[in-house]
């Protein structure tokens, strides 16, 4: 049974790499659906330097090695062990490289079980994203391919962290077809998350407020509402919602679950130019007034949110209707609890 889907295919974790260097986002991010999880970085004990003491020949001396030629199926595709290998030391050359790992750390060895489990993990999401979008007809062109594989290198140059194309493949421990062949699969997923990802446009509030701590500072700013005060001059003056208040108390337009409960349900109520009383919520007391309602598009995060979470629930059933067969498991599976009497 597989614990989540990560929405991106290995491709991704090198390109979030490059993203880091250069200050913009290579992929989409998830946040409805979980992280994308490609090597265990977060919890390794990363070297000051740049060149690690124990590189990736002190690494692969760690890798558990399968003796049988094929780790995994998906709907009777064989990953073959040869192919697995291929990646799994792609990925820690990748990570040695770029985080500066001294895999001499014996809690650094200790991670490569579960790390090869994550590997193999996503080339089985992997394998089924391709398998899934034949199965639409989606099509992946040389041509497709090929512009993809243009922007990432334009990026890349434009990072300023590798002289040139061929030493960042090398950084990534890949070569043109790898790569290529990791792009195909990327694209695929790109497609299939339009094709399911939902609509782009939902019922939406355009509203602005005033958060004020107190309700009585709440009543003295109703009452000067009452007075003819402008609401962009009040929310000003006493909102304490800093994002908000040199708008006028703006919020933009946000459908149905983006606020707390008791701020939409006001603001849904709420007919267009109508203000509401006090609304008490755990940041305070807001005032809101409503200036436009209908179906709106997404913003662009609201957008990659939905998307992720609508696809992340399809995949996850696609997942479940797949015949997916790991041979083997890495790390060692956690104790089961034993019956006292």
């Amino acid at each position: 049974m597989r614990k989540s889907f990560a929405c991106v295919t290995l491709l991704l974790f090198g390109l979030s790499l490059l993203a880091g260097c250069s200050g913009q986002s290579a992929t989409p991010t998830a946040t409805a659906t979980p992280e994308p999880t490609a090597a265990p970085t977060a919890d390794l004990a990363l070297s000051p330097t740049s060149v690690p003491a124990g590189g990736i020949d002190v690494a692969l001396e760690h890798v558990i090695k399968p003796q049988e030629p094929v780790v995994a199926r998906v709907n009777g595709e064989e990953i073959s062990t040869s192919s697995f290998l291929d990646v799994m030391k792609r990925q820690l050359q990748v990570v040695t490289m770029s985080y500066g790992v001294d895999w001499n750390d014996v809690g650094n060895q200790e991670l490569i079980p579960g790390f090869q489990d994550q590997i193999l993990d996503q080339m089985v999401q992997d394998q089924l994203i391709r398998q899934l979008a034949a199965a639409e007809g989606i099509v992946v062109t040389d041509a497709d391919i090929e512009a993809e594989r243009a922007s990432i290198e334009a990026e890349v140059l434009a990072s300023g962290q590798y002289a040139d194309w061929d030493a960042f493949l090398t950084s990534m421990g890949s070569d043109p077809q790898d790569f290529g062949e990791q792009i195909k699969t990327y694209l695929c997923y790109q497609k299939l998350l339009v094709s399911h990802g939902g609509p782009t446009e939902a019922e939406q509030v355009h509203a602005q407020h005033i958060l004020v701590d107190t309700e009585e500072i709440g009543q003295e700013v109703l009452k000067k509402l009452q007075g003819g005060t402008a609401f962009a001059d009040l929310a000003k003056e006493y909102s304490t919602d800093t994002g908000s208040a040199e708008s006028g108390g703006d919020l933009g337009w946000f459908p149905r679950g983006v606020m707390v409960t008791e701020f939409e349900d006001a603001a849904f109520g709420l007919s267009v130019g109508e203000t509401s009383e006090l609304v008490k919520t755990d940041f305070g007391y807001h005032i809101i007034q409503v200036l436009e309602k209908g179906l709106h598009a997404l913003s662009e995060d609201l957008l990659a949110d939905v998307q992720q979470e609508n696809f992340g629930s399809w995949f996850d059933e696609e997942y479940s209707k797949a015949n997916i067969e790991t041979l083997v498991i890495f790390a060692n599976p956690e104790p089961t609890p034993t019956a006292t009497s």
